[in-house]
């Protein structure tokens, strides 16, 4: 009986903690998902194309992947939560965690391995050219 009672305790904080989450994530998402994917409605040009390429990944890398990134995690949590004395379960637990975490932390790291790069051959360096701000790299801008 007392097992069962705190199980159920268990249960009641991830679920609050998973609602506290998931209540805040849309305010954070829609600060950082400002704008629409889509660069020209009339008068596009070819440096659009890139734009819009540009667009989409931003919205890959800052919108859809910390929200599924959460989503993952809080399932996971679950499946570890759920799991009881079942092995199989506890092992696919960590697993989503395991591959969410590394999954993450992978993303991250490409990004600051090119802009450290960017940095290191002179691209991300301000004011060698004029009218170009070159320290802002990955912002694409048609004129």
């Amino acid at each position: 009986m007392q097992r069962l009672k705190l199980k159920i305790q268990s249960l009641l904080i991830i679920i609050f903690l998973a609602v506290s989450f998931f209540s805040l994530l849309p305010n954070e998402a829609l600060a950082v998902c400002e704008g629409g994917i889509v660069p020209c409605t009339t008068d596009c040009q070819f440096c659009h194309v890139f734009k819009l390429l540009d667009n989409i990944l931003l919205f890959i890398l800052t919108c859809l992947a910390p929200i599924i990134a959460g989503l993952m995690l809080v399932i996971g949590g679950f499946y570890f939560l759920a799991a009881g004395q079942n092995p199989e379960s506890v092992a696919t637990a960590k697993k989503i965690i395991t591959a969410t975490i590394v999954g993450l932390v992978i993303i991250f790291i490409a990004w600051v391995s090119l802009n450290t790069f960017m940095s290191t051959i002179g691209v991300a360096t301000p004011g060698e050219l004029e009218g170009i701000d070159l320290e802002n790299w990955w912002n694409i801008e048609c004129r």
